[in-house]
């Protein structure tokens, strides 16, 4: 494993990065808690035409802008990065190649934690992040934010991306960086605008 990607322990994680989503299953009233932190807006982007190249250099470009050099990525449910049945998986290509990055990683199916990752291995991880996403429907719910979690970030498997600034300043910084990308706004309900 890279020096600039490090996994760390669950426990550890959910101590050090408490600002990150999470959902639990409790037993007794069969429901999912939801935690999510307080946030100062909700947006929403796409990009007209996108593909995984065009999703991974955007948001790359985006996190430039806004000076993050570290990221932590983590599942808000407590369940390993890679189920069973998608490493078992041999009908799609693309998705063994990303088992194969991820493997490369140390990351299978047994690993549930986060993983902390310096930006310039970004250009390499998401699209492989991307990829799973795509393929695996029980790969939905893994956020990812800066080091100093000022704002949390979440990929959805259609290439839109869910963004929740977690202060004014970052914000103000998130809204002046969207413009000097190709993103647009999805326009999704209940919504801020770009």
């Amino acid at each position: 494993m890279s020096k600039r990607i490090k996994k760390i322990k669950r426990d550890i994680c959910l101590i050090k990065y408490r600002k990150l989503p999470l959902i639990e299953y409790e037993k007794d009233t069969d429901s999912e808690v939801y935690y999510f932190p307080n946030y100062k807006s909700q947006y929403w982007i796409k990009l007209e035409k996108s593909s995984s190249k065009t999703i991974t250099a955007e948001t790359i470009k985006i996190l430039k802008l806004l000076d993050f050099k570290k990221f932590i990525f983590l599942n808000g449910k407590n369940k390993s990065w890679i189920s069973k049945e998608t490493q078992n998986r041999k009908d799609y290509k693309p998705l063994i190649k990303t088992l194969q990055y991820f493997k490369s990683l140390k990351i299978d199916s047994k690993f549930n934690g986060g993983i902390q990752i310096e930006i310039d291995e970004l250009d390499k991880f998401l699209p492989n992040f991307y990829e799973i996403t795509s393929c695996d429907s029980g790969f939905f719910d893994y956020h990812f934010t800066d080091i100093n979690q000022n704002i949390i970030f979440y990929i959805h498997y259609s290439g839109e991306i869910q963004i929740l600034p977690l202060n004014k300043k970052y914000n103000i910084k998130l809204l002046e960086a969207i413009k000097q990308t190709k993103f647009i706004d999805s326009f999704r309900d209940n919504t801020d605008r770009i």
